[in-house]
């Protein structure tokens, strides 16, 4: 769940704060991708000093966000150094989606492995986005119970949307599937009764939530690529030099409905014969039969 390092934009000066949580990521970016490793491979991997990483290792450790295994390779001549994991009992992703079909919730540690998961089958297509969202508050609950069981913290909730989100916002302007228009997910999305358990949101196109999953999880992703989500609905997501292209209205990559053949079937957009409509599952399973 680690993503890339941002770097300080240019003619920004630096400070000793940037700089100390700039090398934290680092060090927590270095035990996320290659751990169990000592304190020593740490600071040979980011090229600080042995007494630095350490430093930065205890802040770590302190933050529940690393642990230590206890000595690395005993076997080895010389005093064996403590391997350093990404805790399992650290903060953790909280991800919901709402889809056509579907309301799903998951729990993800550091390690980026599910913890909790909760799936339940509902027709939304047509459903106002209140009680949808409402049963989809009822799934978050659930799991981060279910989370906080295993020991984890759950730091944020980002909730996937099979539509169009304004860049910025929680405000879904379009998803033509389940028939929402002008949705502000926060405002109808239940608080729960204790205020420290509201976690901070985030809403998105759950085609580009795919795409930055890709980009930070996958094993040897490309800088550039295009993911594809198919399944009732086609959406896209274009990374370009390891970011998320998301244009200027946060509309990018609406690959489903673009037309193919204009004088085609009317589709829910509002536009005709576009690519879900000859590509889509219902229209694999109708020309199916």
């Amino acid at each position: 769940m680690t993503a890339p390092l941002h770097e300080p934009r240019p003619g920004t000066p630096d400070t000793q704060q940037g700089m100390r949580r700039r090398n934290l990521s680092r060090v927590m970016h270095s035990v996320a991708t290659d751990g169990p490793l000592s304190r020593a491979t740490v600071a040979q991997h980011i090229g600080l000093t042995r007494a630095a990483v350490s430093t930065l290792v205890d802040e770590l450790i302190r933050s529940g966000l690393i642990e230590e295994l206890g000595p690395q390779r005993p076997g080895r001549v010389g005093r064996p150094g403590s391997a350093l994991v990404v805790s399992r009992s650290g903060p953790a992703g909280i991800g919901a989606e709402v889809g056509v079909d579907h309301l799903a919730v998951c729990a993800v540690d550091l390690s980026g492995e599910v913890r909790a998961r909760a799936v339940r089958r509902v027709a939304n297509r047509g459903r106002a986005p209140g009680p949808v969202l409402k049963e989809l508050s009822v799934l978050i609950r659930e799991v981060t119970a279910r989370a906080e069981r295993e020991g984890l913290r759950p730091a944020g909730l980002a909730v996937a949307v099979p539509g169009l989100v304004a860049r910025g916002t929680h405000t879904v302007v379009r998803a033509p599937n389940l028939d929402w228009h002008d949705t502000d997910v926060s405002a109808l999305l239940p608080t729960p009764a204790e205020p420290r358990s509201v976690l901070p949101l985030s809403v998105d196109n759950e085609a580009n939530f795919g795409a930055l999953a890709e980009l930070w999880l996958g094993e040897e992703t490309p800088a550039d690529f295009l993911h594809v989500s198919a399944e009732i609905g086609i959406g896209a997501a274009l990374v370009v030099d390891g970011k998320l292209l998301r244009g200027t209205r946060g509309f990018a990559g609406e690959l489903g409905h673009v037309p193919v053949r204009p004088e085609g079937p009317a589709c829910p957009c509002g536009g005709r014969g576009c690519l879900e409509q000859y590509a889509g599952e219902e229209a694999v399973l109708r020309a199916a039969g």
